[in-house]
């Protein structure tokens, strides 16, 4: 928004790390690491929330995302004109509190739905998804000299994840192709992943398959370059509650990889089964068949792979930064024009 000619500043924690333009003011406040109790972290959340708002600028919109935000901003409510709710994870239970917000930004149709079942069908309510950046993640056919299929995920290597069935998937497909299986990602119950049992297990859920555990990718161009080098990309999270919009597979997308994901609505925001992606039911007795049959159909017919790598490159597109900023901004005109909002 900076390069529109907007001020931005941000208030975060000392020991936040951004890459941001120079023309964006962060204003770092102390904060604190999170503990093993719920209540304590609410509590912590508490304090940095009033530091945050006692430091806070004069502005135009506040955007929140704190748990305390919206309940203690109205203290200095001098300070802003609106406010804006960024709902970025799924509600459990706390918006029936949030009443002075003036618009929930939620980011994708998943995360408004469940939002609308807690508090109901609200104008407040609007949908800006994530952007992808588009200048790290670009159409490559890079693909690496192998005799195998290689089929890739990124993500936590987490049992949520779905990472069993691809993993039963690949070992049903492995009697008749050779399968090079890489799992891009952090394994680790300190990163987020499920422990070095789980990718034990799902080793031995695939006997013979070749399976890598490359770790985690942070730099995004390095992703893309890994990401580029895949036959077939496949996330295929059961996480219901846990997926709010799905940033991995539209990277790929960005990529020009032909993609399945599972059946989580998440994903409904930017794949169609059969036109820029492929979807199977990740809640059917027979989950993993579908997901055989699935990446079967794209090891079978490399134009189909071709062609939805192809639509799915020009979906991702419409989800740049540019793109998505125009959207922020919009909601925001609307809402400051909006002396009722």
């Amino acid at each position: 928004m900076s390069a529109k000619g907007h001020e931005v500043i941000f208030y975060s924690k000392k020991d936040s790390c951004y890459n941001l333009n120079g023309s964006i003011q962060i204003i770092k406040i102390r904060g604190y690491k999170r503990t093993k109790s719920v209540y304590g972290d609410i509590l912590k959340d508490f304090v940095f929330t009033l530091k945050s708002l006692f430091k806070l600028s004069s502005c135009d919109i506040l955007v929140q995302n704190t748990f305390w935000a919206p309940i203690l901003s109205p203290l200095v409510g001098w300070k802003y004109k609106k406010t804006v709710y960024n709902v970025a994870r799924m509600p459990k239970g706390q918006f029936h509190f949030y009443k002075a917000v003036n618009q929930f930004s939620c980011v994708s149709n998943a995360v408004k739905e469940a939002l609308e079942k807690e508090i109901g069908s609200n104008p407040k309510i609007v949908i800006v998804c994530n952007p992808l950046n588009l200048k790290y993640f670009k159409y490559s056919r890079k693909r690496i000299d192998s005799d195998s299929v290689i089929i890739t995920y990124h993500g936590r290597i987490h049992k949520e994840k779905g990472l069993d069935l691809l993993c039963c998937a690949a070992q049903n497909l492995s009697q008749d192709n050779k399968i090079h299986l890489i799992l891009i990602g952090p394994y680790e119950t300190g990163k987020g992943g499920s422990g070095i049992e789980y990718v034990n297990i799902l080793k031995r859920l695939c006997p013979d398959v070749e399976i890598s555990f490359p770790g985690g990718i942070s730099d995004p161009q390095a992703l893309n370059e890994e990401l580029s080098k895949c036959d077939i990309y496949c996330y295929p999270s059961i996480a219901d509650q846990g997926e709010t919009f799905g940033v991995s597979p539209l990277e790929a997308m960005g990529a020009g990889r032909p993609v399945i994901v599972s059946g989580l609505a998440c994903f409904t925001d930017f794949i169609e089964d059969g036109k820029n992606g492929l979807v199977f039911n990740h809640h059917a007795d027979n989950a993993v068949e579908q997901l055989t049959e699935q990446i079967k159909k794209l090891i079978d017919n490399p134009k189909l792979r071709y062609e939805l790598g192809e639509a799915a490159y020009r979906r991702a597109q419409e989800f740049s930064v540019e793109s998505i900023t125009e959207q922020y901004i919009r909601n925001f005109e609307i809402l400051l024009a909006d002396n009722h909002g």
